[in-house]
């Protein structure tokens, strides 16, 4: 004992020793900048540009490897023009209005052309997307026909997303179309002064009918798709997998799991064709309709974009074939399941019991405040300030 007493002694020396040795040199600086991560990992940094290996080993040919590279580029071309229409706000009317003499008014017209034009070719990017997103989604749906698809078919399911989202922030904008009737006024009194006033007028025109057309690139989506060989079995393929990331847990942030919950409900309404046009999404033996109704239930509604939320429920009876009926499997009937759902989403549903908590909040208070006066709290709370 007297030993393993004196080698903890040495031992505490030793090592108060080092600690005096080398402690300076070991302390660790806090930086003098904060270093900002963005957690948001990449989901193909290389552009799958090692494609063609993929070819002799059967998990990824290189054409599914080219069409998930076009549609992340695609993808992220959306995602920008999401951002550019969300944030855009009517520019007609802060133009003045023309007045004066004819010379006067062409200078007004032409000025006010010049300032809504790079405004409007951003909306016309949107109508320009709508094509190019129709013609890729349908070409890597058609490669969507061997087992190892999975990775392309989440891939479309990002892209379908994209669209269903550019749909209805495009719908709640009506200053768009304000701001194109103002453009085409002042085009037609400056048209001889402005280059490439023939396509320019053509290109307004096409706009003009796609800004008035509600939900335009989802209903060219599902026009194009139905024109495919085996579309049914691609979107409930498309359908299971999303479902089986939600059940699984795949989804690392709470932004995935609403693409998803969105991407399961708008699918179902891709599927859905009027009576003799297509399959019907309540009666294909192909869809698991128990299974997304069983995330439905869970949650009906679920953000959309910004301060924008999509009511899964609605997007259903939009649905060509839809009945109460027909959708039991997917939506509650039962006005018991209702408001258990509206409750556990519904704010206003709330205001009952938060008003209470509130009430009870504010008559505790002065009981709590003559507690923190006897016990020196507040007096040393104020001492110290």
């Amino acid at each position: 004992a007297p030993g393993k007493v004196a080698f903890g002694l040495m031992a505490n020396e030793q090592l108060a020793s080092l600690q005096r040795d080398f402690a300076p040199h070991l302390e660790l600086q806090p930086p003098t900048d904060r270093v900002g991560v963005q957690l948001r990992p990449r989901a193909n940094p290389t552009n799958y540009s090692d494609r063609k290996a993929f070819d002799p080993t059967g998990v990824l040919s290189a054409d599914e490897a080219t069409g998930m590279a076009e549609l992340e580029a695609l993808e992220a071309r959306g995602l920008e023009l999401c951002s550019a229409l969300y944030t855009y706000r009517s520019i007609a009317r802060a133009l003045p209005t023309a007045g004066g003499d004819d010379e006067n008014k062409r200078a007004m017209y032409l000025t006010s052309f010049e300032v809504l034009h790079p405004h409007v070719q951003r909306v016309k990017e949107l109508m320009y997307y709508k094509d190019d997103a129709v013609a890729k989604f349908c070409a890597s749906l058609a490669l969507c026909t061997g087992p190892g698809s999975d990775g392309l078919l989440l891939a479309l399911s990002r892209v379908f997303d994209v669209v269903a989202v550019l749909d209805s922030i495009k719908d709640t904008k009506a200053c768009l179309s304000n701001d194109l009737s103002v453009y085409k006024r002042a085009f037609a009194h400056c048209r001889a002064d402005v280059t490439n006033a023939d396509a320019i007028f053509n290109s307004n025109n096409a706009l003009q009918l796609f800004l008035a057309e509600k939900g335009p690139l989802l209903s060219a989506l599902k026009a194009a798709v139905h024109r495919l060989p085996g579309a049914e079995e691609s979107i409930c393929a498309m359908a299971h997998l999303c479902a089986e990331a939600l059940e699984g847990g795949w989804c690392l942030l709470p932004a995935e799991r609403h693409r998803m919950l969105r991407a399961c409900a708008c699918l179902v309404w891709l599927l859905d064709c009027p009576a003799g046009g297509g399959p019907n999404a309540f009666l294909s033996r192909k869809l698991r309709r128990d299974r997304l109704g069983r995330l439905f239930k869970v949650s009906p509604v679920v953000p959309l974009y910004g301060d924008m939320h999509a009511n899964l429920p609605l997007i259903l009876r939009r649905c060509p074939n839809f009945s109460p009926a027909a959708a039991a499997e997917l939506l509650p009937h039962s006005r018991r399941e209702m408001e258990s759902l509206t409750g556990s989403y519904d704010v206003v549903a709330a205001a009952g019991s938060l008003r209470s908590l509130v009430v009870d909040y504010t008559a505790s208070l002065p009981a709590l405040l003559r507690r923190a006066d006897a016990l020196g709290g507040r007096g040393a709370g104020r001492g110290e300030g």
